[in-house]
């Protein structure tokens, strides 16, 4: 057939759930428009992957069906080519990559993981699961494919499809049973073709009327039993009875994973009823904004979580860890659980609830995983809404035996401390007070390992265990590495406002002295004037030869140049040098001729940084010496010869 022309190149397992960050480290030009480069990381491995603005329009367009509002920066036509631009779009760019990655449903959708790792998941996971699927129900007598019902699971490589009941083949060299012989007993087919290994009840047994669903899924991380034991313990999973876990009608494997088709219920899983959700509508837009939201009752609460309690404790009494509770793996039927997808322990694939488990190092053996996801079922079922953390913060609005249960799961104590078993919490007061009996089932429990079975179950178990604490070492030093950064730039930034602070404190200081400095200048330019005027007057009106002065003849100025002006004859002055006044008389000039005054006021030099503290405290002597100078007059002064 074409179909199976096509190649598929199978790559190590990689974990789903595993958290993804990313940051927008640089914008480069290419050919004339932006492109934004991003550094994503998951775990221990990083890689960088360029796009430009309409990549990320593409992602918001098919993030939308969610419904969930996202801070998309707008598009500009013009101008978008500015610097000042291109920086406030990256950092509105990277909140709304952080708000993606940070939400659960959203993150885990397909189109946000092409978006920060294209080379993972370019691929098209329908053609092969279409191509794995027709593979094993190729020379199955029962069962044809039908269409596909879309992406109405969380997981991506998961797929379901519609099946049907073939019509009976027409052959007189087949035998063919009797309807009572079909009604009354189960037929295990068991073949290979092609490389597929198919085990199927017969069509006779199942319901008619009832819709039935083919569900593909690959092999996860966690996959440590091999091809040639799975067909064995598929069998037994065949044979597994519980009034609270539902039958698989058919199951196939082949290299890449497996097929299983079971009865699909039109009212939907538990997580449906809750977030009051049509079954068939695709994962996002059911989960990512539900329009309602619905709680159960105590009474409901409390029966529903001892009948899980009741068909886990049984799979564990087995030597069966079930591992992949959540509000999606469970249906109500009649006020009975039924607990789906049983087989994901054996295939490997992560559990829904592990990116909030993989927190805590406490929580890595296959029990205490039970224990813990039971809790957040319990949380959900309690309050309508799911928990959005590894741990409850705070619990109201609930009875006080609730409460008790809870934080015996998930407080942030309980999660250091350790976890109750699934025996501790059967005994738990809230079911006792608040669970009903429910009826009993005339199906008895049944579930046959063998002791090879048993062994390469419990040694698979070992291994993802030993994978689970690698995991949890490495997002603790993570975090710890997270804090040192944190704490680092802390300190950074304290260093800097600390420098800031102190420049604009010296800064502030050297404004001060300055404007005090002018001030100065200014007071004793007023002084000086007053003394030029005082001195011309006494000269003026001694009447020894003095000729007054004229207004321009005496003026004042301010110079910074050393520049002597003409002092006056006669005159007495007052040094001031030191904080001493020093008085002394000037002898008259020879030529008796009286000069212009001249008032000056010598400007002091600018002042060094580092000398800025210390001038507050030289600053009265430093006036006052500014003071004697603009005061004194030379023009007095006696001139003297040299033979003298």
């Amino acid at each position: 057939m074409a179909i199976f022309a096509s190649r598929y190149e199978r790559k190590l397992p990689i974990d789903d759930t595993e958290a993804i960050s990313c940051e927008i480290a640089t914008v480069e030009e290419v050919d004339g428009h932006t492109e934004y480069l991003l550094r994503v990381q998951r775990g221990n491995s990083c890689w960088n992957v360029l796009h430009r603005y309409n990549d990320f329009n593409k992602l918001h367009q098919s993030l939308r069906i969610s419904g969930i509002d996202l801070p998309l920066p707008g598009k500009r036509i013009f101008g978008n080519m500015r610097p000042d631009f291109i920086a406030e779009r990256k950092e509105a760019l990277q909140v709304y990559i952080n708000t993606i990655l940070m939400n659960p449903i959203l993150a885990s959708s397909l189109p946000a993981k092409r978006f920060v790792d294209p080379e993972s998941y370019s691929q098209s996971f329908h053609d092969h699961a279409l191509q794995n699927a027709l593979l094993c129900l190729r020379n199955d007598t029962v069962w044809a494919l039908g269409a596909t019902m879309g992406a109405i699971g969380w997981r991506l490589r998961k797929h379901y499809f519609k099946v049907t009941t073939k019509p009976p083949e027409k052959s007189s060299n087949k035998l063919v049973k009797s309807g009572s012989q079909t009604q009354q007993s189960k037929h295990f087919a068991s073949g290979s073709n092609g490389g597929s290994h198919s085990i199927s009840i017969d069509a006779g047994s199942v319901d008619p009327n009832a819709e039935m669903v083919a569900e593909w899924l690959e092999y996860g991380p966690d996959k440590y039993v091999e091809e040639k034991e799975m067909n064995g313990v598929l069998k037994s999973l065949m044979g597994l009875q519980h009034p609270h876990i539902e039958s698989i009608v058919l199951a196939a494997n082949t290299e890449n994973g497996c097929l299983f088709i079971r009865k699909f219920h039109k009212h939907g899983t538990l997580k449906d009823v809750l977030c009051m959700a049509t079954p068939k509508n695709p994962f996002l837009s059911k989960y990512g904004n539900p329009k309602g939201r619905t709680a159960l009752s105590m009474k409901q609460v409390a029966t529903y979580g001892k009948q899980i309690l009741d068909a886990l404790i049984f799979l564990h009494s087995k030597g069966y860890a079930y591992g992949h509770l959540h509000s999606g793996n469970i249906v109500i039927v009649d006020d009975c659980v039924k607990l789906l997808d049983v087989e994901n322990h054996l295939l490997g694939v992560p559990a829904f609830y592990r990116p909030f488990f993989v927190q805590h190092s406490k929580i890595h053996a296959i029990e205490t995983i039970d224990v813990y996801c039971f809790g957040h079922v319990l949380f959900e079922m309690a309050m309508g809404y799911p928990l959005q953390e590894s741990v409850v913060r705070q619990i109201t609005e609930c009875p006080e035996a609730l409460k008790s249960l809870l934080e015996s799961i998930l407080s942030k104590e309980a999660c250091k401390a350790g976890l109750p078993t699934l025996d501790q919490l059967m005994g738990h007061r809230f079911f006792t007070q608040y669970a009903t009996e429910s009826a009993s089932s005339a199906e008895k429990p049944h579930f046959k390992l063998s002791l090879n079975a048993k062994e390469l179950l419990r040694q698979a178990a070992v291994k993802s265990e030993n994978r689970l604490r690698d995991e949890q070492k490495s997002v603790k030093n993570q975090k710890r590495i997270v804090r040192v950064q944190e704490l680092m730039s802390s300190e950074e930034e304290k260093r800097k406002s600390k420098q800031k602070a102190k420049l604009e404190h010296k800064q502030s200081k050297l404004k001060q002295q300055g404007s005090l400095q002018a001030s100065n200048g200014r007071l004793s330019l007023v002084a000086a004037t007053a003394v030029a005027s005082t001195s011309a007057a006494a000269v003026g009106g001694s009447g020894g030869g003095g000729v007054g002065l004229s207004t321009a003849d005496s003026f004042n100025r301010s110079d910074s140049t050393p520049e002597e002006p003409p002092i006056l004859a006669g005159h007495k002055t007052h040094t001031t040098i030191g904080g001493q006044t020093a008085r002394q008389e000037l002898p008259s000039s020879s030529s008796g001729a009286v000069g212009a005054s001249v008032e000056r006021q010598t400007s002091t030099p600018n002042m060094a940084s580092e000398d800025a503290e210390a001038g507050e405290d030289d600053e009265p002597t430093r006036s006052a010496l500014l003071e004697s100078i603009c005061k004194f007059n030379r023009g007095s002064l006696r001139k003297v010869r040299s033979n003298d």
